[in-house]
């Protein structure tokens, strides 16, 4: 029998086993624990399935079947990343609400505690200061019960904000952590954009660094995802501004 020697062919088969050599020498990546993938340069791979689509007959680069399984595949793997994130959305939500009324209710018992001491100081002062017969000695010690009063209430009021910057620190780490996994995850999936085989290699790699800058720039203008949970200033930092002054 004669051997095939379609210039198409032998282009076609040469250019599958450079795509081969490329996947089988590409690195596997590091998060996800699945061995079967590998991370790969994508402007070389569209370069090859490039020259590959130009070998392929007419035929065979219309049909419908491998089309609909692609799109298939695609629609797939962006309704489970859009499902991730919004239950990453919605579980950062509760957590957020859950934290914030915690720290609104310790702080709210920590000044009513603090203004019930206060107040009983107040009174405690005013009593002996109308006993004429010890006028000197209730001076004294008012004033002295009144500063201790006032450095107690403010200790259990610095206290409970350290507590609540505690733990809205433990929370941020949470969500950091949360929202590393999610990323890895919807990197896991593989999911690229549709290459455009009329555009260049060089065009196609300019949008790509043009895109990355501008996701890069409205990163840094609104703080990042993590920017909406900024910490609050906590009581030593607040003590160190007043020594500033």
């Amino acid at each position: 029998m004669a051997k095939n020697t379609d210039p198409n062919v032998v282009l076609s088969l040469e250019k599958i086993n450079e795509l081969e050599e490329i996947i089988e020498s590409s690195p596997a990546p590091r998060f996800g624990g699945n061995t079967d993938r590998r991370i790969v340069d994508i402007d070389e791979i569209y370069n090859l399935l490039g020259d590959l689509k130009v070998t392929i007959p007419e035929d065979v680069r219309k049909a419908d079947s491998i089309i609909s399984d692609a799109k298939n595949i695609t629609s797939k793997a962006e309704t489970y990343a859009t499902e991730l994130v919004d239950n990453a959305q919605a579980r950062a939500d509760a957590i957020i609400g859950e934290a914030e009324t915690k720290k609104n209710n310790i702080i709210t018992t920590a000044e009513a505690n603090a203004s019930s001491i206060v107040a009983e100081a107040e009174a405690k002062r005013e009593e002996l200061i109308n006993e004429h017969s010890i006028m000197a000695e209730a001076e004294r010690r008012a004033n002295l019960l009144e500063r201790k009063a006032e450095y107690n209430a403010k200790k259990v009021y610095d206290n409970a904000k350290t507590y609540a910057d505690g733990v809205l620190g433990s929370l941020m780490q949470f969500l950091e952590d949360y929202y590393e996994v999610v990323e890895i995850n919807r990197k896991d999936l593989g999911v690229v954009p549709k290459p455009d085989f009329n555009e260049s290699p060089d065009e196609a790699k300019a949008k790509e660094e043009e895109a990355e800058k501008a996701k890069a720039a409205e990163e840094e203008e609104s703080g990042g995802f993590f920017g909406l949970f900024k910490r609050k200033k906590k009581p030593e930092d607040v003590e160190e501004d007043d020594e500033d002054v």
